[in-house]
Order: C-alpha cells, then sequence, then structure tokens
C-alpha cells in the first residue's frame, strides 16, 4: 500500500483499448516504459460495467472458432491489481464535480 498522500483523483469509465493501454503503463515502471512513478499522490479508479472486455481485433478469430472465450477477454480485475486501481464493477450514471 502507498504511503503517499491523496493530492488527486484519476477516474476512468468503461474498460476500452486506450484505458486498458493507460493501466498498463501505469503499472510499468519508467525504467520499462511505464509511468508508475508518475502517479504517487493520485487515487485511481476504473469504473466499469464488464469486468471481462473482449480485445475486438481476436474477436473474427473467435467466432471462427480459432480463439476461446478466455483467449481473447481481458480481465480488469487483475489489470487494475497490476496498476494499482481500484476497480468499481458498475455503470457510471452522471458525473459530478467538486469544486476544491
Amino acid at each position: 500500500m502507498d504511503d503517499n498522500p491523496l493530492y488527486s483523483d484519476l477516474v476512468l469509465i468503461g474498460g476500452g483499448h486506450a484505458h486498458i493501454h493507460l493501466l498498463k503503463m501505469l503499472g510499468m515502471p519508467m525504467k520499462e516504459g511505464g509511468y508508475k512513478e508518475l502517479v504517487s499522490g493520485i487515487r485511481l479508479t476504473l469504473i466499469t460495467r464488464d469486468v471481462l472486455t473482449p480485445y475486438s481485433g481476436m474477436l473474427p478469430g473467435y467466432v471462427s472458432g480459432h480463439y476461446t472465450y478466455s483467449d481473447v477477454h481481458i480481465d480488469l480485475s487483475n489489470l487494475c491489481s497490476f496498476s494499482g486501481f481500484r476497480l468499481i464493477n458498475a455503470s457510471a450514471v452522471g458525473v459530478t464535480m467538486e469544486e476544491g
């Protein structure tokens, strides 16, 4: 657990391609091409309806029987654990920003 004080929140809504890439990059140290050290003091949250999300580039292979269900789906729970994000498995129904 990170003992640094929290200064800000980063909330991602949905587990699409861009957010998956960001989750990966924020979990990797800078020496490996990531940005893990840059998010100290930021509470990281992913809100998504689906914890298993399909990788669309592999769906044609899945439909034709070349890949299994688990081959073409990314487990966002595992990815959030790797990157230090908390995962909220729910639909986002609105966004309210607080000033302060």
